[in-house]
């Protein structure tokens, strides 16, 4: 299955020479030719008293099917593609997509003490074939966070039918998971085991699944689309203990509307813009969650500690956040990030505690304090970038340190926990303009790494909404996620942190 992969990129990348031809198709989209609207989904869980899932969320969508059209830039089904798609009939394009299987908000008895699998980001290659009444469509995902580690593939053959004022699309597939996927779905570990659950190990898996897609126009600007699909799941993952359906199902209805309320996709004219600086002062009011620990000799883990809830560190801060962009001409930046938050804390533990080589009798009045620090430095180019819109691809680094120390006038030495290291990090930025004073941003960034002393994870995003005054001035809302966890053996660090901070910001920014 992975040479499944590799063989698509190998396929995409023959077709290099038409890179500066798809580079331009993308670059004449028009975010006015796309819908706004909103859709409701249904989908079952496989899991035994996993909780189904209902909910509802904005999308952006074409009146006509993209088995239709040629359009680079295709949103559906919760995934992205970038494609490009030949005069012969030739479908290439590479998509991303979140995966979001768990086990809901489940308290089911049958899951309990088992590792519920967490949402993860998949990317991957396609190809297609279009000149048959049938067309068929390979595509293979991967995983780059190494959660799951594993790679599935899917083979799809769709009938699209037109009608005056719509589409019919009725698809069989067949979805290939590997070994490594389905390990991390649908195992039962050893330690997991108990008197009704068996511990299991899946192999590879191939289900099969058909799905109608339909789309009616209701006048002019308005347009009702759905999807019901049913996944007919293979007997490697039904035969797993916690795993209660041999099947499921979803649905899908969508009502969006064509309002064209983006800015004139125009190209920008004359010469590359010329080096512009943007800096920003914000207020970041960030809620705040942090776990820490410190390795004993030995390698022992030290009791993980909650320094809001045992420490009574404060959860709600607001810090200053520092932001800077250096424009170089039209398609090349570098972004800069700071900010930091310094916290203390104090209380009297009515239990024991085992902190690194410290062990901290009840009743004993501890001291607590804590100094998180984040700088953020990235260049990006511009896959597209016009009067409406832009959206460029990323890669930075993130210097994260946190430093977590406990003492108390009743034990000599204090106890230290301390992690920093520079992440590497890649990411995307979306940005629309509304009109040629309102901007609406979105950026990500992501980072996994399981190398040597270290295992972690980071995880950024930030959404928001900018309005210009005048040539220099700028202010805008928006809100902030960054999750980072981080755990090292090595003998100067020998410790483990989880933080999670969100929250909005307020911000001013002047260019020139």
């Amino acid at each position: 299955m992975r040479n499944l992969a590799v063989l698509l990129i190998l396929a995409i990348g023959s077709n290099a020479a038409q890179a500066g031809d798809w580079l331009d198709d993308l670059r004449s989209i028009d975010l006015n030719d796309y819908a706004l609207g909103l859709a409701v989904t249904a989908q079952q869980n496989p899991y035994v008293g996993g909780e189904n899932s209902t909910f509802a969320y904005p999308f952006l969508t074409s009146f006509r099917h993209p088995s239709m059209t040629d359009t680079p830039l295709v949103i559906r089904d919760g995934e992205v593609t970038l494609r490009r798609v030949t005069e012969s009939g030739w479908e290439y394009g590479f998509a991303g997509r979140i995966r979001t299987l768990g086990f809901g908000n489940s308290d089911s008895d049958a899951l309990a003490g088992v590792t519920a699998p967490k949402w993860t980001v998949e990317v991957g290659p396609g190809i297609g074939f279009r000149q048959w009444p049938v067309q068929v469509h390979l595509s293979s995902w991967f995983e780059p966070t190494n959660r799951h580690d594993g790679v599935t593939g899917q083979l799809t053959f769709s009938w699209p039918i037109k009608f005056s004022r719509g589409y019919l699309v009725p698809e069989i597939s067949a979805i290939y998971q590997d070994d490594a996927y389905t390990d991390y779905y649908f195992t039962v570990a050893d330690e997991e085991m108990t008197s009704t659950r068996s511990a299991y190990m899946p192999g590879a898996a191939t289900n099969t699944k058909l799905r109608i897609a339909w789309g009616h126009r209701l006048g002019k600007n308005w347009m009702l689309s759905g999807k019901l699909s049913y996944e007919m799941l293979d007997d490697t993952i039904r035969n797993s203990p916690i795993v209660g359906r041999d099947h499921v199902w979803s649905v899908n209805l969508g009502l969006a509307y064509d309002p064209a309320v983006f800015r004139s996709g125009d190209l920008l004219t004359g010469q590359p813009d010329p080096q512009r600086f943007d800096f920003r002062f914000g207020v970041f009011n960030t809620q705040v969650d942090s776990k820490v620990g410190r390795y004993a000799a030995g390698g022992v883990p030290g009791e993980e500690i909650d320094l809001e809830d045992l420490f009574g560190e404060s959860d709600n801060e607001n810090v200053v956040q520092l932001d800077a962009f250096w424009r170089l001409g039209r398609y090349h930046r570098i972004e800069a990030g700071y900010f930091e938050l310094v916290r203390n804390g104090q209380v009297m533990i009515d239990e024991e505690l085992r902190f690194g080589e410290e062990v901290y009798a009840a009743d004993t009045t501890i001291n607590s304090r804590s100094h998180f620090k984040s700088i953020r430095v990235g260049y990006a180019y511009s896959l597209m970038r016009d009067q409406q819109k832009e959206l460029a691809l990323m890669g930075g680094v993130h210097f994260s340190s946190f430093d977590a120390i406990i003492s108390s006038e009743q034990v000599d030495a204090a106890q230290e926990s301390r992690l920093d290291a520079p992440l590497p990090v890649i990411g995307v930025l979306f940005s629309v303009n509304l009109d040629a004073r309102a901007t609406i941003a979105a950026r990500a960034h992501v980072f996994r790494t399981d190398y040597d002393d270290y295992e972690g994870s980071l995880n950024f995003f930030s959404i928001e909404y900018r309005r210009r005054f005048g040539d220099q001035l700028n202010a805008g809302l928006g809100f902030n996620y960054y999750r980072m966890k981080l755990r090292s053996r090595n003998e100067d660090l020998n410790g483990y942190v989880d933080i999670e901070h969100r929250g909005p910001v307020l911000f001013l920014g002047y260019e020139f």
